[in-house]
């Protein structure tokens, strides 16, 4: 009997051979590639909001192709409680099944600031939504595979924070406009210019 993983790249036509309260049984009739799942790596920093704006923030990060997103704690965050990483999971699984992706968007546990920011080097760019930036308001197409999202929490980021964010290797400090956006909409809008700009 073959097993298959929930975090399969596939999609599967199954017939149903037998079913008991534990398990259910299944031959596989058709292999097929999920065309759903993201293309690229794309991962979400996001200094931790008020909780219900994180739980949408949460959703539609599966929805719009991310792969992981690592809340953090920032000098300005207001939600310091600990997260309910087994609801986020719910919500993963549900978005999942909505956008037909067989593949889990990763819910980190919370950091700190300075741990965000190592983590950071580690990408090939780094897109981060910046409500000072003057300049910059158009996202340049990603050719990199590897893609980190920095986005605030409703009271954004300290001076300190945003010239630690710029230091950044291959930052892009973006401006999403002339109006103070909701954290909660800043992130879905970057993760959905981010996830076209990358083709994923």
């Amino acid at each position: 009997m073959q097993t298959v993983s929930i975090l399969s790249l596939n999609d599967y036509t199954c017939q149903i051979l037998s079913v008991s309260k534990k398990q259910a049984e299944a031959k596989i009739l058709k292999t097929e590639k999920n065309k759903s799942n993201p293309k690229k790596n794309i991962v979400l920093f996001q200094a931790l909001p008020k909780k219900e704006a994180f739980e949408t923030i949460v959703q539609k990060a599966c929805e719009l192709g991310l792969t992981r997103v690592v809340p953090f704690v920032s000098e300005y965050t207001v939600n310091k409680t600990g997260l309910n990483i087994n609801r986020y999971r719910a919500i993963i699984t549900s978005a999942c099944k909505q956008c037909e992706r067989s593949r889990f968007c990763q819910i980190d546990n919370a950091i700190s600031f300075e741990e965000a920011k190592n983590q950071l080097k580690s990408f090939d760019c780094v897109v981060f939504a910046n409500e000072n930036e003057q300049k910059n308001t158009i996202l340049p197409k990603l050719d990199c595979n590897n893609i980190a999202i920095v986005v605030g929490c409703e009271g954004g980021f300290s001076q300190t924070e945003v010239q630690q964010l710029l230091q950044l290797k291959n930052v892009v400090s973006l401006s999403l406009g002339q109006r103070i956006l909701r954290a909660d909409t800043a992130s879905i809008l970057l993760m959905g210019l981010c996830s076209l700009k990358a083709g994923n």
